[in-house]
């Protein structure tokens, strides 16, 4: 049975290229920390309109757990039999896949309730709780069901290559293609359409006469749509490569190694692009600047 054992490990190359990556997981360790700590100190910052964005917070520490997890357990070079060795394999495979398909998702959910409630002046989050969760509910296990389906039907196999990661391999174009309809086309041309229509309403003026409000409009629309622009333009120059290469290029070249190296920067600088989204992330740290000054003077004066 001994022989039958198998190393589960990188090799030297493979972990030398993966340095920059595991620095800055290590920096998005720091900054999902600081901000999770924050959300559980501020009751103020635990708002429902937000959950969107605190589940696309949550796979984002899955992402990083996920890399922390192979990368210890290829450092150690543990002996795997077969089966646990193949379930392995299939997790590292398909989880990042399935980890991007849901938080694109979550983002168009997140875009389409703040839509509503801007339209409607109405809180959806109270009015239809039921809907609310079974979104969530279709969100999470539709992308398992179509990760499992093609593995089934045999549309995706394992590739393995000894000393590197497992990856998935699609058996024809069009498999690929319909994975980016579903990953990426779909979901974000859908949120920029969303976020087109939301931009739309706020900056309307018609029938409306008093300056104050059209004042205030006009202002809401200047933040929508820097909002808008700012994460959406991190978002989408940082963690569109490695989707895009995640369908077309073997996870242990190069180009997959820099691409997911950009993914995870991305994922570093999600708490502070969050930020953006939510004015009362600036207000807490905004306060929390001053009191550190503060308190900086007082030790610098005694």
């Amino acid at each position: 049975m001994a022989s039958l054992c198998t190393i589960f490990s990188w090799s030297p190359s493979t972990l030398d290229s993966l340095g920059p990556t595991l620095i800055v997981a290590s920096i998005a360790v720091g900054t999902h920390s600081l901000f999770w700590i924050q959300f559980i100190v501020c009751s103020t910052l635990r708002q429902r309109n937000m959950m969107w964005l605190y589940a696309y917070l949550v796979t984002d520490g899955l992402l990083i757990a996920r890399f922390f997890i192979f990368y210890a357990i290829r450092l150690v070079s543990i002996c795997l039999y077969p089966t646990a060795r193949d379930v392995l394999c299939y997790f590292e495979a398909s989880t990042k896949f399935y980890i991007n398909t849901v938080q694109t998702y979550l983002l168009l959910a997140f875009n389409i309730c703040r839509y509503l409630q801007i339209v409607s002046n109405k809180n959806i989050y109270i009015k239809r709780p039921r809907l609310i969760i079974f979104i969530h509910f279709l969100i999470y296990i539709l992308p398992a069901i179509n990760v499992i389906v093609q593995f089934v039907a045999q549309l995706s196999q394992i590739y393995r290559r000894r000393g590197g990661s497992c990856d998935i391999v699609y058996v024809s174009t069009i498999v690929q293609v319909f994975n980016l309809f579903v990953i990426y086309i779909i979901p974000i041309f859908s949120t920029i359409f969303i976020l087109g229509l939301g931009i739309r309403h706020v900056s309307s003026v018609r029938g409306i006469s008093n300056e104050q409000i059209i004042g205030i409009r006009r202002k809401r629309q200047r933040i929508l749509l820097l909002q808008t622009i700012i994460f959406y333009s991190i978002w989408l120059v940082l963690w569109s490569p490695d989707v895009l290469a995640g369908q077309f290029i073997n996870a242990n070249s190069d180009p997959a190694i820099f691409t997911a190296l950009l993914s995870i920067a991305e994922i570093a600088l999600d708490p502070a692009i969050i930020g953006i989204i939510d004015i009362r992330f600036f207000t807490i740290w905004k306060k929390l600047w001053i009191k550190m000054k503060r308190h900086h003077r007082v030790g610098a004066i005694s």
